[in-house]
Parts: C-alpha cells; sequence; structure tokens
C-alpha cells in the first residue's frame, strides 16, 4: 500500500509513511495487532480500546483499520499476526486515496501471500498463564510452470490471564490461491475464518487487543486505585455460564492487468460477515469512601456483513525532462450492522456487592439474562453506512530533483440508522424481525465532499530528500449524536500541514525520517450547554508535533528500529464553561513524550545455525484520562528481550526462541475509558519452536 499511496519510493513521498516489517515482528513474538504497531512514532494505543483502536498523532482511527488497502471496521484482530507479512502505518489525513478515515491516519496490514518455492513450517508457542498456540504454514505451486500457486496458515491457541477469571479460545484459518497465467496478469483469492470465545474480552496472554468493561480499575484522587493487577469486577462463574463468542468470516479477490511495464490496472474486493456476542460484567456505581461497588450483567449481540473494493489505473507519462506517474481511481465501502440486546440484563440490586479492596467473588447467576437476552424487551436496530469516491493523483517529477505531488478526491457518504421492533408476542427476533421496522434516526443527510491533498519534495541527492505537504480528510459522520432542533451534523474534518526530511543510509539498508506536523480536527461535538443531553458542533484539538523513525540493518549482525514522539495535542475550541470547561487542556490518551528502541544482534545473518540476541524498550509519558484533566494515566517504561537459536537437527531446520516482555515487571497502566484504566501485562515469558520442511 506504502507504494500504491503514491507509486512511488518512501523516500519520494511527501508525508509520513512507516513500515513495520515481518521479522520485527516475529523477533518480538507479537501477538496482537496493538503490539504491532508500537514501533512507529505517533502511535498510541487507543482509549477505550474494544475493537482495533489507535491513536494516530493523537486521533483515534475511529475503529476502522485496513487489509491490504480495503476498509475494514469494528473487528478485534483485523488480522492474526500469523498472517501478516507486514504493518504500514500513513499519518495524517489520507482521505485523497481511502476516503472517510479518521484525520490521524491509518493502519494498513498487508498479508503473506503464496509463494513459487514450496516451504512448510508448523510452529509451536507456550508461556505464561498457560499459553498454548499451535501454528502451521504451507505454501507452494500446485502445477510444474508455477501459473498457480497456494497458501494454507491454520492458528490454534488457548490461555489463560493475569486478570483473574479471564481465559480465551481462538482458531483462525487462512487459505489463498494465486493465479499468474502471464507476466502480464495476476489474480488472487482467499478466504479467511475466525472462531473465538473468550471471557472478559482483553489481551488475555497478550492475543486479544480488546479491553473490556469488566477489569477498568477505578479512580481515585486523579489516579488510578492501586489494586493488584489480577483485579476484576467479573466473577469465576463467567467461564461456564457468561463467555462471549465470536464468528468472522472474510473473502478477498484482487486482479492486476500490465498493459506494458509502465501502466496497470487493480481491482481490490474484500467481503467481512461477523456474528459476535459480547458478554460482560460492569459496573454501575462506586462508593469512593466505602470502596463498594454495585455492579450488572450486559450482553449484546452484532451482526455485520462489510463490502469494500476499489479500482485503481496507474502508470507513467514523459514529456521531455517532466515525468507524471498518474493514479486514477474509484472505491466503494457498505457497512450494516444490526444490534440486539444490552437492556436485557439484571437489575445491579440483583448482583453482589463487591468490595474493591476486599473483593469476594461468588454467589452470581447468569441465568435471568440468558433468558432475557434476545427477547422483545431488549433493544434492537440496525445501522447503514455507505461511503464511495472518485480520486486522481499526479506525481510530478523533472530530473528526478523536484517531486510535486498533487491530487484530490470527491466523496459521497451517507449514514442512517433505525430501530427494530420485535412481534407482539416477544418471540425471539434476530436477525430479522417479523414485526415493524420503525425510523429512530436517519442520521446525516448525504455528504459531498472533496478532499484535496498536495506536497513539494526535494531529492536533494539519491540518499536524502525534503519535503512539504498538505493534506484533509473527512471522517466520523457524528450521526449517532443528538442537536436540540434535531439538525444533523456535519462531519469531523481534517486538515494538516507537515514538512520533513528522509534519509537512505548504510546503502538503502537504513531508512530514517523525521517530521514536523499541525494536525486540526474540527466539528468536535461537546455538550450543549442548554440541555447537555445534546450536543453541539464546536469543538476543535490541534495535535502538533515531531517525529524520528530510523530503521534497518546498521551492520550485517545488528539491526534496529527506533522512534521517538514529541505531541502537544490540546482543545483548542469548545463552548463548555465551569468545571466541565475543556479549551485549553490536553487531548485525552496522548503523552506529551513517547519513544521506543528495539536492536538485534544476530552472530550467522542468513545462516541456517546461528544465535541471535535482542534487547528494547518502550516508553511513554503521562497521559490525561479525559477532556478536563482531571485524572491521569502515569508515565511508564517498559523493557522487552529476547534470544533466539537457530540449527538443522537430522536435516530440518529447527529455530528456538524465548521472549521475556516487561522484563524488569512494571506496573503500568495502558489505555483508559470512561471512569477506569487498564493494567498493561506483567512480565511475561513465550517461548517458540518451528520447525521449516
Amino acid at each position: 500500500m506504502c507504494e500504491s499511496y503514491v507509486g512511488v519510493s518512501a523516500l519520494e513521498t511527501p508525508r509520513s509513511v512507516e513500515v513495520v516489517p515481518h521479522q520485527v515482528l516475529e523477533d518480538n513474538a507479537v501477538l496482537n495487532v496493538q503490539e504491532a504497531v508500537k514501533f512507529v512514532s505517533g502511535v498510541q494505543t487507543g482509549t477505550g480500546v474494544f475493537y482495533d483502536n489507535f491513536l494516530i498523532r493523537g486521533f483515534s482511527n475511529g475503529g476502522f483499520t485496513y487489509r491490504n488497502g480495503l476498509k475494514i471496521g469494528s473487528v478485534t484482530g483485523t488480522e492474526d499476526t500469523s498472517f501478516v507479512d507486514r504493518v504500514e502505518i500513513v499519518k495524517g489525513p489520507a482521505a485523497m486515496l481511502y476516503g472517510r478515515i479518521q484525520p490521524g491516519g491509518l493502519v494498513n496490514f498487508v498479508t503473506k501471500r503464496p509463494q513459487d518455492v514450496a516451504g512448510y513450517s508448523i510452529q509451536e508457542q507456550f508461556g505464561s498463564w498457560g499459553l498454548s498456540r499451535t501454528t502451521v504454514d504451507f505454501t507452494g505451486p500446485v502445477n510444474s510452470d508455477k501459473s498457480i500457486l497456494y497458501r494454507v496458515i491454520g492458528v490454534y491457541d488457548r490461555a489463560d490471564d493475569f486478570i483473574a477469571f479471564r481465559n480465551r479460545e481462538h482458531g483462525a484459518f487462512s487459505g489463498e490461491v494465486s493465479w499468474r497465467p502471464t507476466n502480464q496478469f495476476e489474480a488472487n483469492v482467499g478466504l479467511e475464518y475466525y472462531n473465538d470465545s473468550w471471557v472478559n474480552r482483553g489481551n488475555a496472554g497478550q492475543m486479544i487487543p480488546a479491553q473490556a468493561f469488566a477489569y477498568r480499575v477505578p479512580w481515585l484522587t486523579g489516579r488510578p486505585a492501586n489494586l493488584p493487577r489480577s483485579w476484576t469486577q467479573g466473577d469465576p462463574t463467567q467461564s461456564d455460564q457468561w463467555r462471549s463468542p465470536m464468528e468472522r468470516e472474510a473473502v478477498s479477490a484482487d486482479w492486476t492487468y500490465r498493459f506494458d511495464d509502465k501502466w496497470k490496472i487493480t481491482n481490490r474486493f474484500l467481503f467481512n460477515h461477523s456474528d459476535e456476542t459480547q458478554r460482560s460484567v460492569v459496573q454501575a456505581s462506586y462508593n469512593f469512601p466505602t470502596g463498594v461497588m454495585t455492579r450488572f450483567d450486559q450482553a449484546t449481540r452484532f451482526y455485520r456483513d462489510s463490502w469494500s473494493l476499489n479500482l485503481d489505473l496507474s502508470g507513467e507519462i514523459d514529456t521531455g525532462p517532466i515525468k507524471h506517474k498518474m493514479l486514477y481511481g474509484f472505491d466503494y465501502y457498505w457497512n450494516h450492522t444490526i444490534t440486539s440486546g444490552d437492556t436485557g440484563r439484571q437489575p445491579a440490586s440483583m448482583l453482589p456487592l463487591l468490595n474493591i479492596w476486599y473483593p469476594i467473588y461468588g454467589g452470581v447467576s447468569f441465568d435471568y439474562t440468558r433468558a432475557q437476552e434476545y427477547i422483545a424487551s431488549s433493544n434492537k436496530f440496525r445501522s447503514k453506512a455507505i461511503d464511495f469516491g472518485y480520486y486522481v493523483q499526479d506525481d510530478i517529477s523533472y530530473n528526478e530533483f523536484i517531486h510535486f505531488l498533487i491530487g484530490g478526491r470527491y466523496d459521497v457518504a451517507y449514514d442512517a440508522t433505525s430501530d427494530i421492533f420485535s412481534s407482539a408476542n416477544g418471540s425471539k427476533c434476530y436477525p430479522i424481525c417479523p414485526g415493524s421496522y420503525k425510523p429512530a434516526s436517519q442520521g446525516n443527510p448525504t455528504e459531498r465532499k472533496i478532499s484535496p491533498n498536495g506536497g513539494l519534495l526535494f531529492k536533494l541527492t539519491p540518499e536524502y530528500s525534503i519535503y512539504a505537504s498538505y493534506s484533509e480528510s473527512f471522517a466520523s459522520s457524528n450521526a449517532a449524536a443528538s442537536s436540540i432542533d434535531g439538525t444533523p451534523f456535519k462531519p469531523q474534518e481534517g486538515q494538516q500541514y507537515e514538512v520533513g526530511a528522509k534519509a537512505s543510509l548504510f546503502g538503502g539498508k537504513v531508512t530514517a525520517s523525521v517530521a514536523a506536523f499541525d494536525l486540526y480536527m474540527s466539528n468536535v461535538l461537546t455538550a450543549n450547554p442548554i440541555n447537555i443531553l445534546y450536543s453541539v458542533a464546536t469543538g476543535k484539538v490541534r495535535s502538533r508535533g515531531v517525529e524520528l523513525d530510523a530503521a534497518g540493518q546498521i551492520t550485517d549482525n545488528i539491526s534496529v528500529i527506533a522512534s521517538y514522539t514529541y505531541d502537544d495535542a490540546i482543545i483548542v475550541k469548545d463552548n463548555t464553561t465551569g468545571t466541565g470547561a475543556t479549551l485549553g487542556k490536553r487531548w485525552p490518551g496522548v503523552p506529551r513524550n513517547a519513544g521506543n528502541l528495539w536492536a538485534k544482534y544476530d552472530t550467522a545473518p542468513g545462516q541456517k545455525e546461528g544465535w541471535s540476541f535482542g534487547a528494547g524498550f518502550y516508553a511513554n509519558g503521562l497521559r490525561e484520562g479525559n477532556n478536563t484533566n482531571s485524572f491521569a494515566l502515569p508515565g511508564y517504561v517498559r523493557f522487552d528481550t529476547m534470544i533466539g537459536w537457530r540449527t538443522v537437527l537430522q536435516g530440518i531446520p529447527v529455530e528456538a526462541q524465548l521472549n521475556v516482555t516487561n522484563l524488569a515487571d512494571a506496573k503500568y497502566f495502558e489505555s483508559v475509558v470512561g471512569n477506569g484504566a487498564y493494567y498493561g501485562a506483567p512480565r511475561t515469558f513465550t517461548g517458540s519452536i518451528k520447525m521449516k520442511f
């Protein structure tokens, strides 16, 4: 996607685009997508994480990620990391090529493709809290001329967790076939299937990144309460009576036809379907002086379908010393969701009280809620979103010295939500209800937006370049919020100014970049001062900072990936007054300073036998917990390390590896939502044995 973003190399791209290669993910034993992005500057774990949520340059991605350049939303674990070849991050408004998107940028997971050389591997991973994970990966040609290739990857794992009573089972499958009948044409068709079951959904065993409401540590005097990391407001009976299942299928296809060595056309398609029930025990109220918490259980079922596709025509035109790298495209995204439940639950008075300092668990039965989960008294509604757009871009270069990138996009977007009422006899009504279909909110009317994108880059030498760019986007529809007079809100919009420099060092083995950005998100909703149950679009947030990134092979034996971020993210416009005033406050979840470093030493790079050693740290500064800055998450530093050994046993290559995450066992908080915070994992051991055939 990085190359398709501009049609040229990263050194000639007038904006920040970073890549986390697969080897870095393997060296760090990364088992979830939240960990996969932490090597890049400006990227944080999102506040209130449930679906794959990241803060990029201070702004949430809104639960939308990308898979091979196509949008996918409301999923946990966009890709199992065993299916991921690399992770790409585009920073800042990227609407020009990717449609309606939050202004911080996007995360794109590029999947592993079939290979024309046969390869087979089996990996067994094990570790803290009973982690057991098995991965098989087979790839190769189907026929002798290698015009048909395949790849099959299967994963099964289970684990308990450092949070009490929390566990998971996870199974996933990926299969893909490639057809290359000529040098001009290539087509790929793939299928993925996920089947998960968990209790108190979360990053159990460092696998599933979603954080559940079931273990939020309450706030005390501006900081999270000093409770054990194993603390939970859940209950042990959840393992048998109150699990959360999820099934998801994704079908993908793409084809490319090359007219010649300069022009090609590419079409991509992605369908995603999920059937998911989220069950949890959550806090209803909390008495600070006594430490007594009331709780209730809840269940919500989601039935989702989404379609995403695009069509790109790209090529080159030479007019003397001036070259044009052109891109013309169209994309389409459709999402339909039916939601059921959330009110068919036990009242807080029916669950035992819990003293957070001296918790006594047990005595909870979920029979009442299970009986109520899908009957007519539950809320049921459907939502639909449709986005499509046309875009054109031209990268104009003169003598490979000056690159002038200019492009624009025309978008059409529509959102609607409607209540679904069950039949009069109160029978089960899912996913299609026999009763009436009554509009509750038409959401936003059709929005139309032109998003420009431009940049100027000077390639000073073959190894160094400097650039400046400007880009816009429009993002969250604000359709779910209500105004007093019923007037729909305009979508949130983003604007960014960026300048930077890039370098290719050590003969192209190391890339480095520095970027300064000034990013704004407007039409942010705030409470209406007349009636706080309604909203007004008066908010504006500015994220301004500097980022440094470096990655690559310093010597044949030493590789590194490192980053540093300074981000001054503040609220620059707000109408709220009194104790709820937020003007001038820091934007929640964004540290002023953050950085990481990972270095690896390999005794025999490229050889079948040898040792490897890795070590690094991840540091985060203080992060505010809400818009009023009344509480905050303390800063922390986490140290990680690994040791690996490669050998050949009876002709079979074998790799063994041991990773220790949070080596010093730092006690820190990962993220925040509402009136609670989430602990990061304590010291974690992950071992691995992998055989290749």
